[in-house]
């Protein structure tokens, strides 16, 4: 479970590596967000040979303190699936996205759920890996 101030993981090609929550978006809860929601989250840490990779536009962008919307595609809490089958995470992630829930890089690292795969067919095409 997300809450204010909690750190995660970014799991695309941005060269953004860790960040944190600042706001819990679309929950079905109020302040806690679980897998497939959307926060508002702030940069923390930027990986520094891809940033440097970057076009001078996406330098400006992904800053460290540039404030962006995130989705959460893992989490460490179980997550209940069909036929009784609990999946945990061992880290907290999440992918880049824009309001549109459309993510800002071209490929997005680690294994994704399969039921948000199909509710997102945009965050399924860039996925390396579906569960």
């Amino acid at each position: 479970m997300i809450q204010l101030k909690s750190f995660l993981m970014a799991t695309d090609k941005t060269a953004i590596v860790k960040v944190y929550c600042i706001k819990v978006l679309k929950s079905t809860k109020k302040r806690i967000a679980i897998i497939g929601d959307v926060i508002i989250v702030c940069v923390n840490t930027v990986n520094i040979k891809n940033f440097i990779k970057l076009k001078a536009r996406f330098q400006k962008r992904f800053n460290v303190g540039s404030v962006h919307r995130g989705l959460i595609v893992r989490a460490k809490c179980n997550k209940l699936r069909i036929f009784g089958i609990f999946i945990k995470f061992a880290e907290n992630s999440l992918v880049i996205i824009t309001k549109q829930v459309v993510p800002l890089s071209n490929k997005v690292y680690g294994p994704l759920l399969r039921e948000y795969c199909m509710r997102w067919p945009s965050l399924g095409c860039v996925a390396t890996c579906i569960i």
